[in-house]
């Protein structure tokens, strides 16, 4: 049985980022994309049908749409993350 979650996913997304719009999620600092990868992780990726993680993608990085949803996820994760490759802390703690 596929579970799903209440809220959109980009509303999660938004709500995991602290944006107060959903179009604020377009403008995260590299870091604060790279949080929200890692914040991906703990989203099964049934949790949204495929419709919803192909929005989500082509909202946030404008890539072409995927066959499945864990694609469609490791795709906007490996997306948000791919700008701070070298990045592993906090860039307040340095």
């Amino acid at each position: 049985m596929e579970e799903r979650w209440s809220v959109e996913l980009l509303e999660c997304l938004a709500q995991k980022a602290g944006c107060g719009y959903l179009s604020d999620l377009r403008y995260l600092s590299p870091w604060e994309q790279f949080h929200l990868s890692r914040e991906l992780l703990h989203v099964p990726s049934e949790a949204f049908s495929l419709k919803t993680w192909n929005d989500a993608l082509a909202y946030l990085t404008g890539l072409s749409q995927q066959a499945d949803a864990s694609a469609a996820k490791e795709t906007l994760m490996k997306h948000l993350s791919e700008h701070c490759s070298g990045l592993q802390r906090h860039p307040s703690r340095e």
